[in-house]
């Protein structure tokens, strides 16, 4: 029988001292909210790629695990008060980068009543914190912060009723601040939220279908009442970060922990005919090769022993004469002639062929957008351990509970016997290589029984993370005879990049190489620019082509930040300063022209804040309006290039 490494208290308590002043686990533990102790069920390593992927009947028949999901209808799940008259916030999301945590903290704080400087963050660990779904950069305050602010706001309305009770007096008599509560009658009179409930459960239910609208008795705080939301305090997570006292996702050890490297092939398409592991296993710290299809790993007892066995590992790949994929050159031309897997019915207003057939100038340009990698700062990397039948996967991953119900399907596991414990790492938002590493580490760490810290090398990293895909595009716009823009036709091509999906078995790179294929891969999306443009006539299409050899390539394509959002918007803002040099107008007003005209708004982007938006931009940046493009002379003095 393997015996397994336990977690170790030390990893608890680095996770502890970054989140907490008082362990969420022993909290939850004393309220018989969470059962701590392992489930005793132990389950075995796939015997196959079929077992490896239909584990959820299994999972429905085993017994409980120690990992349930908290519920989002418990207040309990998302606000904590301690016994020093602290408070932790519980949240589903993670802060990839640009300070939402730190945002987060300032808007249930505000709604709390309490100060900023009194209250930490737990963010993003399946076992503790609501499922929120996915991390999103321009969603993650705007949408993703109410169902936060409405459980503040519900603690506090809780708090107060205590408060009423404990003084005898109503809700409209009390004053609160910074976690006290004071008569306002008698303010020498207070009591605090650590003497009213600290260390002890609200036991409060919330209302709401779903958990984006969760929600409690009380309402939010009017704007004018806010006095943290508006305040630019210090963000918590930059001082160990520049001071090198985070410990991160990547930094994290346990007893006992071995090291893993991928061996993949230099050609795309290759598959694996063979290995011969005695040209490695005499080497210092060998433990063992890993291959499944076309999956191959080495794992040591020491990084740099992994990272030297993968290199010696004798491998025969039969590789194909040529890439299966169009070269560099070829790639746009195939692009435009590719059938479409799916073409959504174009958006059209108006008469633009007519349009443009009366205009007294028609604007014609074509933009070429490359396949885009993430190529986070970091590689990626995971550990993942198994002790005593569970499995905690160590990840920077955006997407912790999605990352959770994959690799416990992919093992064949029950949900609630897999944890994802997010931290901080080289952070990218899409469908990064984290998902990846993820999975893999997870399934190492199955098959040999020990934890197994998986790390990518700079070099995979560039050349397998998921790409954002590649666009063509071709636009042609008319101006009348006084510059106005009066019609505009959009045509795209965009490369499949909806199969794979963020943390989906069949998707997962590890599990293509062991030759998962969705029976029907999906079809794919395409994107149009959002139209906060006031143009009468236009007509936008976006076809999806596919490439040939989508699976298990370096060509795996997937969102990269801001899905489709920085292709597009480069095709189409470019467009729009060729338009205004056409026009011979300020590239600034010929915008601000188009904002201006329009009347109604859609879901995607409010008028008025992009106005707003361009014309911060055009201050920050010290604009000079003038018409487009630059004049290159003034007077004697010429400028420009050369």
């Amino acid at each position: 029988m393997t015996t397994f490494t336990k977690v170790p208290q030390a990893i608890e308590d680095v996770l502890e001292d970054r989140h907490a002043t008082t362990s969420r686990r022993d909290f939850l533990k004393t309220s018989g909210a969470l059962v701590v102790s392992f489930g005793a069920a132990g389950v075995t390593g796939p015997d196959s790629l079929a077992a490896a992927v239909g584990g959820e009947e299994a999972a429905a028949a085993q017994q409980a695990g120690p990992y349930p999901d908290p519920d989002f209808r418990q207040l309990d799940t998302w606000v904590a008060i301690h016994a020093d008259n602290t408070a932790t916030f519980y949240v589903g999301k993670t802060d990839c980068g640009q300070g939402t945590g730190t945002a987060f903290r300032q808007m249930m704080a505000d709604e709390l009543d309490i100060a900023y400087t009194d209250t930490s963050l737990v963010m993003g660990s399946t076992d503790v914190t609501p499922d929120q779904g996915g991390s999103g950069g321009s969603d993650g305050i705007e949408r993703d912060g109410w169902p936060m602010r409405r459980v503040a706001a519900e603690a506090r309305r809780v708090l107060l009723e205590m408060a009423s009770g404990h003084f005898g007096v109503p809700v409209e008599q009390l004053d609160v601040s910074d976690a006290v509560i004071a008569l306002k009658s008698d303010p020498i009179r207070t009591v605090t939220y650590a003497e009213l409930i600290g260390d002890r459960r609200f036991n409060v239910m919330l209302t709401g279908g779903n958990i984006n609208s969760v929600s409690g008795v009380a309402d939010v705080k009017p704007v004018q009442d806010l006095r943290i939301v508006g305040q630019s305090p210090q963000r918590y997570d930059i001082p160990p970060k520049v001071d090198g006292s985070l410990t991160w996702a990547v930094d994290v050890r346990l007893p006992g922990m071995t090291h893993a490297r991928n061996v993949k092939p230099r050609v795309a398409g290759a598959t694996l005919r063979g290995f011969d592991e005695s040209s490695i296993r005499n080497l210092p710290g060998f433990i063992r090769v890993v291959s499944r299809g076309n999956y191959l790993a080495v794992v040591c007892e020491r990084e740099e022993q992994a990272i030297d066995a993968a290199r010696r590992l004798q491998v025969d790949w039969d590789e194909p004469s040529a890439a299966p994929f169009p070269t560099s050159d070829e790639l746009y031309a195939y692009m435009r002639s590719a059938t479409p897997t799916s073409s959504a019915d174009p958006r059209v207003v108006g008469s633009p062929q007519a349009a443009l057939a009366r205009a007294a100038q028609v604007i014609e340009a074509e933009y070429d957008f490359p396949f885009q990698g993430h190529t986070a700062i970091g590689p990626a990397h995971a550990l993942a351990d198994p002790s005593d039948g569970q499995m905690t996967i160590y990840s920077n991953d955006m997407k912790s509970y999605g990352m959770r119900n994959g690799v416990a399907e992919f093992l064949g596991m029950p949900r609630d016997q897999v944890r994802v414990v997010w931290m901080e790492g080289p952070q990218a938002y899409g469908r990064t290589a984290a998902d990846d590493a993820g999975f893999e580490a997870a399934f190492l760490a199955k098959e040999i029984g020990l934890p197994v810290r998986m790390q990518w090398t700079r070099e995979e990293e560039s050349a397998w993370d998921t790409k954002g895909p590649a666009f063509t595009f071709r636009l042609r716009g008319g101006l009348d005879a006084q510059g106005e823009l009066i019609a505009l036709e959009y045509d795209a091509q965009s490369a499949d990049y909806n199969h794979v999906g963020y943390n989906e078995v069949e998707t997962v790179l590890i599990s293509q190489l062991m030759g998962s294929r969705l029976a029907t891969p999906n079809r794919g999306r395409g994107a149009t620019p959002s139209e906060m443009y006031a143009i009468p006539n236009r007509r936008m299409t976006t076809q999806v082509v596919r490439l040939p050899l989508i699976w298990e390539t370096p060509l795996r394509t997937g969102n990269l930040r801001d899905p489709a959002g920085p292709q597009v918007t480069f095709a189409s803002e470019s467009f729009i300063d060729e338009l205004a040099a056409a026009a011979h107008a300020d590239p600034v007003e010929f915008r601000l022209k188009l904002l201006n005209a329009g009347t109604d708004d859609d879901s995607g982007f409010k008028r008025a804040r992009s106005i707003a938006t361009v014309r911060a931009a055009a201050d920050a940046y010290g604009w000079d309006r003038r018409p487009s493009p630059k004049p290159l002379a003034a007077g004697t003095i010429l400028t420009g290039r050369g």
